[in-house]
């Protein structure tokens, strides 16, 4: 399936001759978790439980096990995961009050183990 390619916060992308530029496969599934993760919950008036709200965390004093178990209920949500393979999310908060989230996961479609990192 292809996607519109967006990345959160950022402009859509223009492909000179074609228009939009779009996504498919493993791609597409990391930009979808990517949106999951920085939804804050009732911002999709199409699905108001829609989101991690990891976004809304920046600035407030929070543990790594919640953010870590937050990952984990959203990722058990996103259907590009293959959801028979673990899911491994490693979370590590830098002195700074900085955070660095890693989720190794398998593509459904692919079954390839795919590694996202996001920091803040």
């Amino acid at each position: 399936m292809n996607a519109i390619a967006h990345v959160m916060g950022a402009d859509l992308t223009l492909v000179a001759g074609t228009g939009l530029s779009v996504i498919s496969g493993a791609d597409c599934v990391r930009q979808k978790i990517l949106r999951r993760l920085c939804t804050n919950p009732g911002a999709y008036i199409w699905q108001l439980d829609y989101g991690a709200g990891l976004p809304a965390m920046i600035g407030d004093p929070t543990s790594t096990s919640l953010i870590e178990s937050i990952v984990r209920a959203q990722m058990a949500l996103e259907a590009g995961v293959d959801q028979t393979q673990p899911v491994s999310v490693s979370v590590e908060q830098f002195s700074d009050g900085g955070v660095r989230c890693v989720i190794t996961y398998v593509d459904a479609q692919t079954q390839q183990t795919q590694l996202l990192s996001v920091l803040n």
